[in-house]
This record gives structure tokens, C-alpha cells and sequence, in this order.
């Protein structure tokens, strides 16, 4: 069963609504990324989200950049539900079929500090499972950005052009001198088996997931392994990795399954809206060969480490 077909007896997402939805995409990511852009590097007030000073900091400019996107969607999804990081601490509402996720800057500390690598993350959700998103990052170029997006059943695009992820080469051994991006604690949760040992590629670490899942789409990066993100980190990228002939995985304690989206537990309430906004996890994007080959070669070493990751996608 694909991610754009539906269960028997559930009901399906609508092929005009995925149309629209990923046309408004493309749009609500592109003008924020022009807002964030005219932005960048100027004054901006920085505040804390966590206790502890610059582990977890918003921006004026983050809150301004999700109004943005709120507004567009609403006003061509009134009925739609809206899952945004900057969202205030208030009762979450019953979960919707239609469930929007965005990140209005991914990658807030790079912006803050001056670097180029951020993005801007707008996914659809039906009953949990990504259907159609776009990422927009800065990029060199006479365009001065990159942009991704797609919907289920219709490929992945960029400027026009379907992109797929290119073949892999040696039963999936990522090829050295092409990059890659794994978690700084990488062998604190996982056992590298010998046949990955030395073979992970060339290591860089964006603070980005969306940037980090856009690469691997456009094949700038073989493969990614991101650290514990959210589901607006993953709402767009999961759709654009399938939808461009790409496999994404996530651990568990009983090994690795396709990480398809949160579908299995959806139902339509107020837990599931918690649910969904609380759920941080790692996830492995690759093609599917070399997908199965790093995730065969990475065995956790306390499977319960990922067991509520895993919970939220098996329904076990």
C-alpha cells in the first residue's frame, strides 16, 4: 500500500485538494523564504524556549515567518488543521484529517549566527501520513534559492524538473567523498557494524533537518541520518524523499521499519494532536538500497532508547 492510497474502509485524500495543497506549498514557502531572506543578518530580538541559555531559542523573525504561512493556508484551508513549531502553549484542538506541519526556519541558531543553512519546511498531513510539501533553502545561484516540492503519486520536482535520487553504487556502501550527515552521538545510541565501519562517506553535520533531507532529494547529500526532530522537521521531507524514489527509515527495538508518517495511530482527537506535536525521532533517508545497507549495519545499543519513536509509527 502506498502513502497515497488509503486503508479499507478509511477514507483517501483527495487528488485536487493534493494538487492545491502542494501549488500552496511551493507558494507559502517561497514567501517566507523571501521574508526570512530580507531578514537575514539584521536586527532581530532572540528569545529562550528552554531554561538553559541558547539550547533552544526562537526569533522574532521565525514567529513573523510562521504568521506568513498560517495565514495563506487558512485563508485556502479554512477547515484545514495547522502543527507549527512556534504554535503558543494553548489546548491543542482535535486532530483533523488534513493536518498542516511547518517550520517556519528550520535551522533558527544558523540564522542567528549569521550562516546560510536554514530552510523553510510546509508538509500536508492526511490522517497522519505525508501527502504533499516543499522545502525552500537559500542557495548561490542567479535565483539565490532552492526549491523542492511534491505530492503523492507525482514525482518530486525542482525548477520544473522531476528529480529522482540518483542509483547507488556497491550494494548500497556509501561512496566515499560524497557526503553524508549522521548525529554527533551516533555511536552513543548505535553499534556500527564492521561493514559500515570506515565507510560512512563524507561526514557533515548542517543543524538542519529540512536543509539535510532537501540535499539528499536533490542528491548534493547520499544519505542522512537525522538526530531526534519533530514532525514538522519530517512533514515535507518524507513526501519529497518517497516521491523522488528514496526510502526513509526509523529504529526501533525491533530493528529498523519505513518510516511512512504517523498514520497508524491517528484518530480524531486531542491525543493525537498531542501526540503528533510531542514525537521526536531519528529517521534514515537514503535510496533504498543504501537505506537497508547503513540501517542493516547500525543496531541500536539500547533498543528502548527508540521505543516511543517507534510506538508512534507501528501502533505497537
Amino acid at each position: 500500500m502506498t502513502a497515497h492510497e488509503s486503508r479499507p474502509g478509511q477514507p483517501a485524500p483527495d487528488d485536487v485538494t493534493l494538487q492545491a495543497a502542494e501549488e500552496l506549498s511551493v507558494r507559502a514557502t517561497l514567501a517566507a523564504g523571501e521574508f526570512i531572506t530580507e531578514r537575514f543578518g539584521g536586527p532581530m530580538e532572540v528569545m529562550q524556549k528552554a531554561e538553559r541559555e541558547g539550547v533552544d531559542i526562537v526569533t522574532d523573525v521565525d514567529k513573523a515567518s510562521q504568521k506568513l504561512i498560517v495565514e495563506m493556508i487558512e485563508e485556502r484551508f479554512p477547515d484545514h488543521q495547522v502543527l507549527g513549531e512556534e504554535d503558543p502553549p494553548d489546548k491543542e484542538p482535535p486532530a483533523q484529517d488534513y493536518m498542516w506541519a511547518i517550520d517556519p526556519i528550520d535551522g533558527t541558531k544558523n540564522f542567528v549566527n549569521g550562516s546560510t543553512v536554514h530552510a523553510v519546511s510546509v508538509g500536508l498531513l492526511f490522517r497522519g501520513t505525508p501527502v504533499a510539501g516543499a522545502i525552500w533553502m537559500p542557495w548561490p545561484g542567479d535565483k539565490k534559492f532552492a526549491q523542492v516540492h511534491a505530492r503523492s503519486g507525482n514525482g518530486a520536482w525542482m525548477d520544473g524538473e522531476r528529480i529522482t535520487l540518483p542509483a547507488g553504487k556497491n550494494g548500497g556502501v556509501p561512496e566515499p567523498g560524497r557526503l553524508a550527515a549522521i548525529p554527533a552521538g551516533l555511536r552513543s545510541g548505535f553499534e556500527v557494524q564492521k561493514p559500515l565501519q570506515g565507510n560512512f562517506g563524507e561526514i557533515r553535520m548542517t543543524g538542519s533537518t529540512c536543509y539535510e533531507l532537501m540535499m539528499v532529494a536533490t542528491g548534493s547529500m547520499q544519505y542522512v541520518l537525522n538526530g531526534y526532530s519533530s514532525v514538522w522537521d519530517y512533514a515535507a521531507g518524507l513526501v519529497i524523499i518517497r516521491e523522488a524514489g528514496g526510502l526513509s527509515m526509523v529504529p526501533g527495538p525491533e530493528g529498523w521499519r519505513e518510516m511512512t508518517g504517523w498514520s497508524d495511530l491517528f484518530a480524531a482527537d486531542v491525543e493525537t494532536s498531542k501526540r503528533m506535536r510531542s514525537w521526536k525521532g531519528p529517521v534514515l533517508s537514503a535510496t533504498p538500497e543504501m537505506a537497508r545497507f547503513v540501517s542493516t549495519n547500525l543496531v541500536a545499543r539500547r533498543p528502548g532508547l527508540f521505543k516511543r519513536a517507534w510506538n508512534s509509527v507501528t501502533g505497537k
